[in-house]
């Protein structure tokens, strides 16, 4: 008996090793609790060092000289149950797939956290870092970080969300022309008096909040805004920002006391700095921000106690079509692209227009799309915490193709987070030439046929 009762303690005695010397994945495991938990992190991702930035055809020519705010990563970290993933906003003009694969597998290493619960959105500021370089690498250890802490930060917490409608705040940037034309955004004839837009915005601000049990935590707050961070002249064209969304969290954090993570959405054809009078284009990209925040902030009333529990996600690659119906102006496209490179933008533009063309961009992008295949992949994800849905991908989608998704979502709230990797156009904005058709890549049908994925998606992790 005594060989037996002695064999069994050896036994758990090993079994007890075994479990307190597993690998980093098993350390990541927050203490015992059926319910969700919640960790966030906040990382300042500045460069101490000039580097080029992003958000504008001459990138390879902006090299930041400071800064005027600065600029973050934020991952939160969700558990409940056997499942763990972590979601990132990152202040950036995008979160490409090569560089979210690249985190990933740093993230993973570091974490255990498989990459396929690993998900990324961008703020879309344009005053921001180029990832490449040394500030790539910079950027990977500091998001690796940001899920160390944000891990490490888990506890229990009650979830709250709701929406809220600010009209006016935020406007497409397409508009229909007395004579029954269209001018869109950056490009087009507006000698004649607009008399509408040409296209629907989305006004629909969706937030969602964690309630910790400790009361001596901050508790934390995601915000999913469909405009577009564009940062103005009145930043300084070489000066690092994170355009108004920056002034936006500061307010935010400032008035409710929480912790706050902003996500850029469906916000391919919006922009605060329209053309159309209106109270934005009164707002510089500080007051702006801050009157977001404030709005923010009122909007809190809406949040309401979200029932449902566990956390499901899916990914799947997206055979997106490339637009080819330029092709055969290849040559007088490299012509307009040459000229521009060799001489100035203004000259070769006046030449594209000869040819039919919107501008040099558009040149540019024929060439580009005239060496692509027929389809090119894009990554798309989908995942649910509770009874809220979430997509997540690193293009701009147009807030027509959001509207679909938000009306056709089998979820009450629906929160949908892009970047930028190319627009996404609807056909209408094929047919008036916006400068997001005539400068991106894809096909007219591209943005819908997305939008239906994301949809059937959506349906997956109900």
């Amino acid at each position: 008996m005594k060989k037996v009762l002695t064999l069994l303690l050896a036994l758990a005695m090993m079994l007890c090793l075994v479990a307190c010397t597993g690998s980093g994945a098993e350390e990541t495991k927050p203490s015992a609790n059926t319910g969700l938990q919640v960790g966030y992190a906040k990382i300042n991702v500045t460069p101490s060092y000039s580097v080029g930035l992003s958000g504008y055809s001459d990138a390879e020519s902006r090299l930041s000289e400071g800064f005027v705010t600065y600029i973050y990563a934020t991952c939160l970290a969700f558990t409940e149950g056997e499942e763990t993933i972590l979601l990132y906003t990152v202040d950036s003009i995008a979160m490409e797939r090569d560089n979210a694969e690249k985190f990933r597998k740093l993230i993973t290493e570091a974490t255990g956290i498989p990459g396929d619960k690993i998900f990324f959105g961008a703020t879309h500021a344009h005053s921001c870092p180029l990832k490449s370089g040394q500030y790539l690498q910079d950027l990977g250890n500091w998001v690796v970080e940001g899920a160390q802490k944000a891990l490490a930060d888990r506890a229990p917490a009650k979830m709250f969300a709701g929406t809220h409608e600010l009209e006016g705040m935020n406007f497409v940037r397409h508009y229909e022309m007395v004579d029954g034309t269209y001018a869109g955004s950056n490009f087009g004839d507006f000698s004649k008096a607009i008399v509408g837009y040409a296209t629907e915005s989305d006004p629909q601000m969706v937030l969602v909040k964690f309630d910790y049990e400790d009361e001596s935590k901050k508790d934390v707050l995601m915000v999913n805004w469909q405009a577009h961070p564009d940062s103005g002249s009145e930043l300084g064209r070489n000066q690092i920002a994170a355009s108004w969304v920056g002034p936006l969290r500061d307010e935010l954090e400032k008035l409710s006391g929480m912790q706050v993570a902003y996500f850029t959405g469906a916000s391919g054809n919006q922009n605060k700095d329209s053309r159309i009078a209106a109270d934005t284009n009164n707002l510089n990209w500080k007051a702006y921000g801050e009157k977001m925040g404030q709005l923010t902030n009122d909007a809190l009333s809406c949040l309401q106690p979200v029932p449902g529990a566990g956390i499901k996600t899916t990914r799947q690659m997206f055979a997106a079509e490339i637009d080819h119906s330029w092709d055969h102006m290849l040559p007088q496209a490299k012509e307009v692209y040459n000229l521009w490179k060799s001489l100035d933008k203004s000259t070769a533009d006046a030449l594209g227009k000869t040819y039919g063309f919107t501008s040099s961009y558009q040149a540019r992008a024929i060439i580009t799309r005239a060496n692509m295949g027929a389809t090119t992949e894009l990554e798309i994800n989908a995942f649910s915490i509770g009874g809220i849905g979430f997509t997540t991908g690193t293009y701009e989608m147009f807030s027509d193709h959001g509207l679909y998704v938000k009306e056709n979502s089998p979820f009450d709230v629906t929160f949908i987070i892009t970047g930028n990797s190319g627009y996404i156009p609807t056909p209408e904005a094929f047919e008036y030439r916006s400068y997001e058709a005539d400068t991106g890549y894809f096909a007219p049908t591209t943005g819908q046929k997305l939008a239906e994925a994301y949809v059937e998606m959506l349906k997956q992790v109900q």
